[in-house]
């Protein structure tokens, strides 16, 4: 197919999509489904994608999935079997071979182990069982042991989690079509693009995964949302103690009102040392009782070690029985422990599980840095909490957003490949540090745990466009520029969906007369989010160094650059807003007092867009945001507006 046959198949934002139809249990893992590799895509993308093939054959995958020495290993294992129970037969008279039923059932499971258990007990209606093959508890320890060799400390044993109510566990198979849900798109801000003789020009672009709200969609069903697994590590050290103590458990007895019998708790606290405080429980009311109990006994003493806490997490996270359909771990913290965020990402790296990590910092003196570094480690939001009354918004907003997860193990190839004469057009920029490079100025890959129902996630990154002198001939008027391949898998089925979408530009020499070209709005308004977040950022480094007048006029000449410019004008409002919060946060003493944490915040918020970002009045008090929905979906809307609603 020649290249203008080609581009007259193709729109700009034309998406093609395919799924894969094999519907799998909890207990199967989709990682290798998840992964694939580079060079196979890069080959993939490498032109047009016309097909895209997802084996739809179950056993096969099940058995692709397993390593040579852990297919070996179960073949080891059947064979032992078959030659025990042969040697049985041979020793056994006649008369004692046929085994009472009940002894014959463990045999049965060995030879043909199950996920699920079909039936409940009948003593037991209302929970579910995950019996583990004997390959899978020897995978599991040797998992473990790894895990405490890395981490250097003898791991115990918590596999006493709590099972998960059967009528939330149904929710596991729930089969939707995310194709209907979930929309991929990659747009520039100019569809029209006059190429200079002499110069190269900067093109912003965007890559968008926007999801529908999963509650219009399964209108019979409207209560249905993610289970989860929720594991708080607490600080209490002797830097904690008095009001922060007292902030953190009465901040805790509040998150029991926002969990609910589908999900479960886990409670874990450190000082120099760690301890787990509470099982992963559900939350029913008995055990919302029993969980107050153990918050109110938590007393502030000795040093801080924050990884000590987390280990124990991700420790519970490797050895529960059952899994929910979200589990993410509440750091609450004043954050003083150098080096934490190193050992946090070690320990998360030993664990195939989806973990985000959510951390929450109290009082002025935390250290913001380290509190940032380790929400990124799990990808989830930094909450600076100043004023203590706002943390319930904060618990609401973070578990809004967990429960309504529709998607995850979400990945995005990003692939700049023009033909010729277009060869050289290259992705310039990327913003945030969510991009991982593959091959420099060509492809890119971000990878996000997990996107919620009723938003938007947007990746900004710049195209350059260089000089170009050569007549533009009608058929190389439109090039494709950017393909974008996105996976992910359904949160409740875990079934595995492909999308693909493609950029295309109309080009023009510089002497052509072409007609009004509008600036895309959106693709505006995100560009203008991430250059206002490196305003900030550049800012916050200047006061670092005591140059606070320099990064408050530093500021202040981004603001007016985007108030002079029409297009960006129009679609201003956010940017305008965090510039002036970090303003006001990068005066003298402001910066001391909030403003380094409010700019690590916005930072690491704004680019991830998550998060409820803290405001400031300018006397400095942490404020009520009574005007949310700058990154929220309507599930966290109506959590924290309902949280504000009961208070004086």
């Amino acid at each position: 197919m020649d290249n203008q046959q080609a581009q007259s198949q193709f729109n700009s934002n034309q998406t093609f999509e395919t799924k894969s139809k094999d519907t799998q249990s909890q207990g199967d893992i989709q990682d290798q489904l998840f992964q694939y590799n580079d060079k196979q895509m890069s080959q993939s993308l490498n032109g047009f994608i016309n097909n895209i093939k997802v084996s739809k054959d179950t056993k096969m995958k099940k058995k692709n999935h397993l390593k040579n020495e852990q297919r070996a290993e179960l073949e080891d294992q059947r064979r032992a079997q078959l030659q025990s129970a042969n040697q049985q037969k041979q020793q056994i008279p006649i008369k004692q071979q046929q085994l009472p039923v009940q002894q014959q059932q463990p045999i049965q499971k060995q030879q043909q182990p199950q996920v699920f258990q079909q039936k409940p007990q009948q003593l037991q209606k209302n929970i579910i069982n995950l019996p583990q093959t004997s390959y899978q508890q020897k995978l599991q320890g040797q998992k473990l042991a790894t895990f405490g060799m890395i981490n250097g400390y003898s791991p115990q044993n918590y596999n006493d989690d709590d099972p998960i109510l059967y009528q939330y566990h149904k929710q596991v198979g729930l089969n939707m079509n995310l194709e209907e849900l979930i929309d991929l798109r990659v747009q520039a801000q100019y569809d029209y693009c006059k190429l200079k003789k002499s110069e190269s020009q900067r093109l912003p672009a965007m890559v968008s995964i926007i999801t529908k709200d999963i509650e219009q969609y399964v209108k019979n069903n409207s209560s249905i949302e993610a289970g989860i697994d929720l594991l708080c590590v607490i600080d209490k050290s002797g830097s904690m103690e008095g009001k922060k103590i007292a902030s953190v458990q009465q901040s805790l007895v509040q998150l029991l009102d926002f969990l609910s019998e589908k999900d479960r708790l886990c409670l874990i606290t450190f000082d120099g040392s760690a301890q787990r405080l509470t099982p992963l429980k559900t939350l029913t009311q008995d055990n919302k009782n029993y969980f107050k109990k153990a918050i109110y006994s938590i007393r502030a003493s000795g040093q801080t070690n924050i990884a000590k806490g987390t280990e124990i997490a991700f420790n519970q996270i490797q050895q529960r029985k059952m899994k929910n359909q979200v589990t993410s771990i509440f750091l609450l913290s004043d954050g003083q422990d150098q080096g934490a965020a190193e050992y946090i990402q070690r320990q998360k790296d030993v664990v195939e599980d989806i973990v985000t990590i959510h951390s929450f910092g109290y009082g002025s003196d935390h250290d913001a840095a380290l509190m940032s570094k380790i929400c990124k480690v799990g990808q989830g939001s930094f909450y600076y909490i100043e004023d203590v009354k706002l943390l319930d918004e904060f618990f609401a907003d973070a578990l809004g957003r967990l429960s309504s997860a529709l998607a995850e193990k979400v990945q995005i190839d990003i692939k700049c490949a023009p033909f010729i004469p277009f060869q050289d057009i290259k992705i310039q920029k990327t913003y945030g540090d969510m991009w991982k490079q593959i091959e420099q100025e060509r492809l890119y890959q971000i990878k996000i745990p997990q996107i919620a129902s009723d938003s938007r996630k947007d990746y900004v990154f710049e195209i350059a466009l260089p000089p170009y002198s050569e007549q533009i001939l009608d058929e190389q008027r439109v090039p494709q520029v950017v393909q974008v391949f996105l996976q992910f898998s359904n949160t409740f089925s875990k079934q595995v969906y492909q999308k693909v979408s493609f950029l295309q530009l109309k080009l023009y020499n510089e002497d052509e007369q072409i007609g009004q070209n509008d600036a895309n709005a959106d693709v505006t308004r995100e560009f203008l989010r991430v250059q206002a977040t490196e305003a900030i950022d550049l800012a916050r480094m200047k006061c670092e160094q005591s140059k606070n007048e320099e990064a408050e006029l530093l500021l202040e000449q981004m603001k007016q650059n985007i108030l002079t410019d029409e297009k960006f004008a129009k679609v201003s409002a956010q940017a305008i807003n965090d510039i002036d919060q970090a303003k006001n946060a990068s005066k003298r003493k402001n910066y001391v007092n909030f403003g380094m944490k409010q700019m690590y915040q916005m930072s690491v918020n704004n680019y991830q867009q998550e998060g409820l970002n803290a405001q400031f009045d300018l006397q400095g008090k942490q404020m009520q945001q009574l005007d949310q929905g700058k990154f929220q979906n309507k599930k966290q809307l109506k959590m924290v507006q309902e949280v504000q609603k009961r208070k004086p």
